[in-house]
């Protein structure tokens, strides 16, 4: 069963199940066929991930099937360029991501019962066909657009009494100003690893029991720096350069990463995956650092009290936060720009920051400390742009979300169109009892 669940996650593997099924061809578009192995796997993994089991399910996975297959030969007949770099970088990843979850690459081969090698060119097909069949609807859809027109009309067509219905959503957004590190600390972390590496290699101290004493990745530190078994792609990338490099139970050089400086020794090799240990030395953030963050803070705070910079625009200049700098620092911003967000979906930390502004102010600087095992030290505010009370859907205040569901309809119209025209340039047959399914019916009528 666990061979079985790991091949349906995989999303690329035809199993043999004629042991379980009587297989027989269900369906054929041109010259591609669809087994009935191909649908009973993908409606016992539907089936298992939705809780319900129906035969109407089946119904929908065997028009995904003619779909994606309509799909790929399309592409085939219009010669859509795929890159096979593409390929075995998406066959690498998913390789890279199960073997992470199973237990190493070796665990992967056990549960397959092939090696990585094999793995990969008895998926390359099916990976290609579905970078294909990708590649053409990209294509199809790549010209829909809505004007103000057709969102108006969108929204018009709409039955009063069937809008959507919002609950009290906001406009969030934040800032949060990260402490510099010091050179005088960069300086006193880079002379601590220094000596460490000294003490292994000229007073033979052990390198597991420095880690454990000294070093500042604590998960690793308690079984002597052991990170176990990582591929590439699973670290930054100065560890995993200097890590691939160093041969068993040798030293590296002092390794500087966005985490710190490193030393690392490699334990064993398997294959294309290394086990290693390291000792991690963070340079520390002094009082005097924070001290000059919340400065900064205050400078920002001040530009956008004078109308000098926008929010948006300080936090997209300023912000220590990835996730949410590129937006403006708005927080939970959906697709099309939309940057309101439920109230009953925010955090109640974040409810409580609320509670204390009104619309178009910002809150008092906080210390905060960031999520991952490092615990950093950040000083953050946020700004409430709007608040809009529980209504029915309006153009003025839902335009975003009316834009964004009347293209999603324009899209599907443009797909169903497609398909319609298409398919009945090609072969389709279907068996069995799939005949009487009724979203199946379009595809054998009038051939």
């Amino acid at each position: 069963m666990r061979k079985l669940i790991l091949l349906c996650l995989l999303g690329l593997i035809g199993l043999n199940l004629k042991a379980q099924v009587i297989d027989e061809i269900v369906a054929v578009v041109a010259d591609k066929i669809i087994l009935r192995s191909d649908i009973e796997i993908a409606y016992e993994q539907a089936s298992r991930e939705i809780g319900v089991s129906h035969d109407s399910i089946k119904c929908m996975i065997l028009e995904q099937k003619l779909i994606e297959n309509l799909l790929i030969i399309k592409a085939q007949v219009d010669s859509l360029p795929i890159s096979e770099e593409r390929v075995d970088a998406e066959l690498e990843e998913r390789i890279r991501y199960f073997a992470q979850q199973y237990g190493g690459e070796k665990a992967l081969e056990e549960i397959y019962g092939k090696s990585i090698s094999e793995i990969k060119e008895t998926n390359r097909e099916r990976i290609r066909n579905n970078q294909m069949a990708s590649a053409m609807m990209s294509k199809i859809t790549s010209n829909v657009k809505v004007t103000p027109t057709d969102i108006k009309t969108f929204y018009n067509e709409i039955p009063k009494d069937s809008l959507p219905y919002y609950s009290a959503e906001v406009e969030i957004a934040q800032i949060i100003i990260e402490p510099k590190i010091s050179k005088e600390a960069k300086q006193a972390a880079l002379e601590k690893i220094t000596e460490l590496r000294r003490r292994i290699l000229e007073d033979g101290d052990k390198f597991s029991t420095l880690a454990l004493i000294y070093s500042d990745d604590k998960s690793s530190a308690i079984k002597g720096g052991e990170l176990g078994y990582f591929g590439r792609g699973m670290m930054v990338p100065e560890f995993e350069g200097a890590a691939f490099r160093l041969k068993p139970d040798s030293i590296s050089k002092v390794i500087e990463t966005k985490y710190g400086y490193h030393i690392i020794q490699v334990i064993q090799r398997k294959g294309d995956e290394v086990n290693a240990r390291h000792i991690l030395i963070m340079p520390k953030i002094y009082s005097t650092d924070i001290e000059i963050a919340r400065n900064t803070m205050d400078s920002i705070i001040q530009l956008v009290k004078m109308d000098s910079m926008k929010f948006e625009d300080a936090a997209k200049k300023f912000s220590s936060d990835e996730n949410t700098k590129n937006s403006g620092g708005f927080i939970g911003s959906g697709g099309l720009g939309n940057t309101h967000i439920p109230v009953d979906e925010l955090s109640k930390e974040l409810n409580i920051n609320l509670q204390l502004v009104e619309v178009g102010q910002i809150t008092e600087p906080e210390l905060i400390l960031l999520p991952g095992p490092d615990q950093k030290k950040a000083w953050r505010i946020f700004y409430l742009k709007s608040e809009t009370p529980p209504h029915r859907a309006n153009l003025k205040d839902d335009y975003l979300k009316l834009q964004a569901m009347a293209f999603e309809k324009k899209q599907q119209q443009t797909k169903l169109k497609w398909m319609d025209r298409n398919r009945k340039q090609f072969y389709i047959q279907v068996n069995g009892p799939y005949v009487n399914c009724e979203q199946i019916k379009p595809w054998i009528q009038n051939k």
